[in-house]
């Protein structure tokens, strides 16, 4: 099979996986992220192709994914591997894999937060927000992922005081 094939079959996968997700079909995004995640396992090592950029943005994705099927623990494994992943990459993120990398990091909060580890679920929501105003994105174009977010942190601030 030609290494073009490969990298558009997968990369095609990815985009079908999103389109599955925005429509609810979360198994089917799950199958298509897994499918382009294999395709992409199946590159010789020496093929030149972004494989980490190209994986996180998967993990991100299944992150979200199993965030929305409830499966918090999968969603907080995923997010971990796409922060990984994203740790890996040189260079300066650009707008895309920012927000790859910002959706990770929410997910890995909320999981947490689920999972009642509430301080690091904090932090990551913390650092998720900080990241978002050092990258210079515009609070008013993203106001709901703020209010989100923010609500997020206010709610788990909450829980951490009344466990204190």
């Amino acid at each position: 099979m030609k290494i073009s094939y490969v990298i558009r079959t997968m990369q095609v996968a990815n985009s079908n996986a999103g389109v599955a997700f925005n429509q609810g079909d979360y198994q089917g995004a799950v199958e298509c992220y897994y499918k382009a995640l294999n395709l992409c396992n199946s590159l010789p090592l020496d093929v030149e192709f972004d494989r980490v950029r190209f994986e996180a943005g998967v993990y991100s994705g299944l992150s979200a994914v199993f965030g929305c099927q409830g499966k918090h623990l999968e969603s907080f494994a995923a997010a971990n591997k796409a922060l990984v992943f994203f740790d890996q990459v040189t260079g300066d993120l650009d707008v895309v894999d920012t927000g790859k990398y910002l959706t990770a990091q929410v997910n890995q909060g909320v999981a947490l937060a689920t999972l009642g580890c509430l301080p690091a679920a904090l932090d990551a929501l913390c650092r998720a927000k900080d990241i978002f105003y050092r990258k210079g994105l515009d609070p008013v174009r993203n106001r709901e992922w703020l209010e989100k977010v923010e609500g997020n942190i206010v709610a788990i601030t909450g829980q951490i005081e009344k466990r204190q």
